[in-house]
Order: structure tokens, then C-alpha cells, then sequence
């Protein structure tokens, strides 16, 4: 976003990314100030989810968006984005249990069903033990 890059493609419902965000993230504050005369950094955690839930649903309809419909902010905008920026970060990769990139190391096996031994072994229904303990080697 910095670089202003983009997809190539945008709803037509939706203004440039720049724009959409600006729109976006004024308005949910609009909504919150409305709601509970605070802004939206400022709710509780259960206020923001259901501001949040509200603006997915599509029930946010403030002058502040300014004719952008708010479930297609949050199903074109704010959830992918949102999603990309943290499973970019590697911390989040252990999260979910990926290894990262090949590079730079690359792949060493490249026949079917083989795995490199850095990466760990999936966990197939009633092999669970099996691959938790294959898994103690990974990342030594």
C-alpha cells in the first residue's frame, strides 16, 4: 500500500485502495463514536468485534462511507488484506505450522511423496502420534 500498488482489478463499487482505506477506516470510527462516543481503538475488544461483525453483515451504512457498501469493504478489502500483511510475517508461519520459503536453502528432494529434512511431517488422521514425533527432529 505504500508504493500504492495494486491487483489490477477493483469492484467498481469500491474506490482506488488508497482511497477505499481512508473511506474504510474513517467510517468504522464514525461508527464507533456513534455507537459509544469513543473511537474505534478505544472500544473494548467485544465493541470492536461487533462493529466489525456489523460492518460484515452490511448493516453499516453511515454517511461516512460515503456510498461504499461496508460488507464489500470487509469481504474486498479489510479481511484479505488483513490476512495477507499477517501470514506475511514469518512468526506467524509457525503458527500455522509452514516451514517458510525453499529459498535460500531450496528443495532437495523433488520426487513425489518425499520430504526435505527440514520439513515436518503432516499429521494424517490416526497418525498423529507418529507425526509428532517425526516433528521433534524438524528445526534442530
Amino acid at each position: 500500500m505504500v508504493e500504492d500498488a495494486r491487483e489490477g482489478y477493483r469492484n467498481a463499487q469500491l474506490p482506488k485502495l488508497r482511497e477505499a482505506w481512508r473511506i474504510g477506516l474513517a467510517a468504522i470510527d464514525a461508527e464507533a463514536r456513534s455507537a459509544h462516543a469513543r473511537s474505534f481503538h478505544e472500544l473494548s475488544a467485544a465493541q470492536q468485534d461487533d462493529l466489525i461483525a456489523a460492518m460484515q453483515k452490511g448493516e453499516l451504512r453511515g454517511a461516512e462511507w460515503r456510498g461504499m457498501p461496508s460488507q464489500l469493504f470487509f469481504v474486498s478489502r479489510a479481511a484479505p488484506d488483513i490476512v495477507k500483511a499477517y501470514y506475511a510475517h514469518p512468526t506467524a508461519w509457525n503458527e500455522i505450522g509452514w516451514g517458510g520459503p525453499a529459498s535460500p536453502r531450496g528443495y532437495v528432494r523433488m520426487q513425489a511423496n518425499r520430504r526435505d529434512p527440514w520439513e515436518a511431517a503432516e499429521a494424517k488422521p490416526g497418525q498423529e502420534a507418529e507425526a509428532y514425533r517425526e516433528n521433534q527432529r524438524v528445526g534442530h
